[in-house]
């Protein structure tokens, strides 16, 4: 008898786990009928090859784009896949940015102005209007890879106006997401 108490005791959960779920999802329905305005989230990864003096440092980094935000999160590595770089850029109404470093290694912290510049260089490339972009003479780009709606560089080159480096991206693969 207890054995076929605890069976019918199961069912009886089950059923009612069954019921909670589908009335959840019937009154969710109701609610989410307004329309949105969907948002695209771009995932771009890259390789590339920092190159200081006579040193070459081969690259790895992931930029994901977020358009209706006017946002970006940038993940710079080394070959190895030690952080470099994690930073957040979010351009303002202003026709400028605001920047977050979560971390910059050591290393790039002694080269001079590269944080700054890669972010001036990332609100360029992926942030700034159309019409507002300086056509930097530090950035040149070659060809263009198609990632579902957009077009970006395919082939970047970033030199310091300084002089103190050069950074060399090649956009190895993307992806979009709809939310």
């Amino acid at each position: 008898m207890h054995s076929n108490s605890k069976t019918s005791f199961q069912k009886s959960l089950l059923f009612l786990l069954v019921i909670l779920m589908l009335s959840g999802c019937s009154s969710l329905n109701k609610v989410n009928n307004i329309q949105h305005k969907k948002s695209s989230t771009y995932l771009l990864q890259h390789s590339g090859v920092l190159s200081i003096a006579d040193k070459r440092m081969p690259l790895h980094g992931m930029l994901q784009l977020i358009p209706e935000q006017r946002k970006a999160q940038v993940v710079m590595m080394n070959e190895m896949g030690m952080k470099l770089l994690v930073a957040e850029i979010i351009a303002d109404d202003k026709g400028g940015y605001e920047s977050k470093k979560i971390f910059e290694s050591p290393f790039l912290r002694l080269i001079p102005h590269f944080y700054n510049e890669s972010m001036s260089c990332i609100y360029e490339m992926f942030l700034a209007p159309q019409s507002a972009t300086s056509g930097a003479i530090n950035i040149v780009t070659e060809g263009s890879r198609q990632i579902a709606d957009r077009k970006f560089a395919a082939h970047t080159i970033i030199t310091d106006p300084q002089g103190n480096y050069t950074l060399e991206l090649f956009l190895n693969s993307g992806s979009q997401k709809d939310f």
